[in-house]
């Protein structure tokens, strides 16, 4: 952005959430001070002015997508998209979306530049023979094994639902001892529902972070939970906070 006047980046999330977390940090960033940013997700309402006058534009999948079909003129002048959680390009759900999204990208602005960004692409040098052969352009990728914290790995088995409650219980209460947090994720929001509720009659602070949430009352769970101080230990949630959301 500082090196060409006119230019803008353009950062892609496939969730809102993790667009929300980002925009939320750059807009109060030093760094990006000096530069209008826009939100773009179905959540919110951006104007064509809007993204004509933003150097930075955090959006999802989706609505970039539709920003290509509609071929908006401002295209022209992103210089850099950045593709966050990029592995999604081999999911059977959501891959398509980014895949042609990638391609519309480079079809429209063939001088833009594409990063794809992961924590777990395990095929990365396919993923930069194919992005060559979207955009023709040399393609370097850089592989790091560097993690902030180690990984323990631990498996337990339950027969029942009710077994795997009263683990999840005796485990927040050790984390409870140790002042630590504590992330539970579940593949429903039945089951969700069902555990955040299995804990409360414990006296354990939890709250359940789903996609049927408010984005506000997200944001305030998310925060309270970075907060060491907020009383909330343990934060169950479902796969819509299980990739790039920080904390």
């Amino acid at each position: 952005l500082s090196k060409y006047e006119n230019s803008k980046a353009v950062y892609v999330s496939p969730l809102k959430a993790i667009g929300s977390e980002k925009y939320g940090e750059w807009s109060h960033h030093s760094t990006f001070s000096k530069y209008k940013i826009s939100n773009v997700s179905s959540d919110t309402d951006t104007t064509q002015k809007d993204f004509e006058e933003s150097r930075l534009i955090v959006s999802t999948v989706e609505s970039m997508n539709l920003r290509c079909r509609a071929r908006d003129r401002w295209i022209k002048d992103v210089s850099v998209i950045i593709f966050d959680e990029a592995h999604l390009l081999m999911d059977e759900s959501r891959g398509s979306g980014s895949e042609s999204l990638i391609m519309n990208i480079t079809m429209l602005n063939p001088e833009c530049r594409v990063i794809c960004l992961s924590g777990t692409m395990s095929n990365y040098i396919e993923i930069a023979k194919w992005l060559k052969a979207c955009n023709g352009k040399t393609t370097k990728y850089v592989n790091s094994s560097w993690r902030p914290t180690e990984l323990i790995e631990k498996i337990e088995t339950a027969d029942c639902l009710d077994e795997q409650n009263r683990f999840i219980l005796e485990e927040a209460r050790k984390i409870s001892k140790e002042e630590q947090k504590m992330l539970v994720f579940v593949h429903s929001k039945t089951v969700g529902e069902l555990i955040c509720r299995f804990l409360k009659e414990y006296n354990v602070a939890c709250a359940f972070y789903n996609a049927g949430v408010s984005q506000g009352i997200r944001d305030k769970m998310l925060e309270d939970f970075r907060n060491e101080y907020s009383g909330l230990d343990v934060l169950v949630c479902t796969s819509s906070l299980g990739m790039g959301v920080t904390l």
